[in-house]
């Protein structure tokens, strides 16, 4: 189920004299255009697709500003920045968790693997990285703070020389690793990693019906399904209409169980006088009673 903290519930309907189009930033590796299908669907209008220069967080470009509603990735446990009470400034939507996984160098021995189990992290040299979760194994320390990457991006370079390897999720790492350089394993088995999460964002002075209407798409809402479909009832009215609805179909059931089934006319015998008649009535004639034998005196 997704986690939401919005404001109050705002009509489905965006506005028709909306100045321009909705848009949509994103942060790397996180693909929107399913949405964005979606709300065509819905809205007959297109959403603007914002890419934002970021892995983890909202991002504070001007691409993250004028996004009406943005899309971001957290680590293990964490929110977005902005949504916690009480100096709370965003709406938060948790859509979903990213599987982790292990990036090696292409000639690793690791590198033909298809996966590999969160014991056997044992044996590759973690390296450590602003967005290495602490819920997860404990990277190597650098010897001078200084040389730690400063991004994914600079720590994936490291790994492409052999220098160790990296835990991210896994479309981030698909989305900035390169196929030559870089082998990413999925992580199995038991206990499972701790994932990060995508979240969608948006301001609480921009809580407006169109950006909720998005936020109803992204939750998994579709045209047939959305607000304006249910005539604005609360959810009580819908469950006792479905309780109605429920109800007429098993009367419905119950009264064609009733109604009689037509009995078929019975079968005509033969007509009277014909010899047909007179062998029925010689089949079904009732043999006679002896009659008792007079007793001896």
């Amino acid at each position: 189920m997704p986690e939401e903290t919005a404001g109050h519930d705002a009509e489905s309907n965006p506005s028709s004299d909306a100045a321009r189009p909705l848009v949509l930033g994103f942060a790397r590796g996180i693909a929107p255009s399913k949405w964005a299908n979606r709300w065509r669907e819905a809205t007959g209008s297109e959403l603007v697709l914002s890419p934002v220069a970021v892995a983890f967080g909202g991002g504070r470009g001007a691409a993250a500003a004028e996004a009406d509603l943005m899309l971001e990735r957290t680590r293990p446990g964490e929110r977005p920045r902005g949504t916690e009470e009480p100096s709370r400034t965003r709406h938060a939507l948790r859509l979903y968790e990213e599987s982790i996984g292990l990036v090696v160098s292409a000639d690793h021995d690791l590198a033909k693997r298809d996966s590999v189990t969160l014991s056997e992290l044992e044996l590759v040299t973690l390296l450590d990285h602003p967005d290495h979760a602490p819920d997860w194994p404990a990277a190597e320390a650098w010897a001078d703070p200084a040389w730690m990457p400063a991004d994914v991006a600079a720590a994936l370079a490291l790994v492409a020389t052999g220098a160790g390897a990296i835990l991210l999720p896994i479309p981030l790492a698909r989305h900035l690793s390169s196929k030559k350089e870089h082998a990413i394993l999925p992580i199995t088995g038991e206990p499972r990693l701790a994932c990060t999460s995508v979240w969608a964002t948006w301001a609480l002075e921009r809580d407006a019906a169109d950006v909720q209407q998005l936020a109803g798409i992204l939750r998994g809402r579709t045209a047939r399904s959305s607000r304006g479909s249910d005539g604005g009832r609360s959810g009580s009215e819908k469950s006792r209409s479905r309780g109605r609805s429920s109800g007429g179909s098993k009367a419905s059931g119950k009264t064609a169980a009733k109604t009689p089934a037509k009995t078929s006319a019975k079968k005509q015998g033969p007509k009277p006088g014909t010899r047909g008649a007179q062998l029925a009535n010689a089949k079904w004639k009732p043999k006679p009673k002896p009659r008792p034998k007079p007793r001896r005196s």
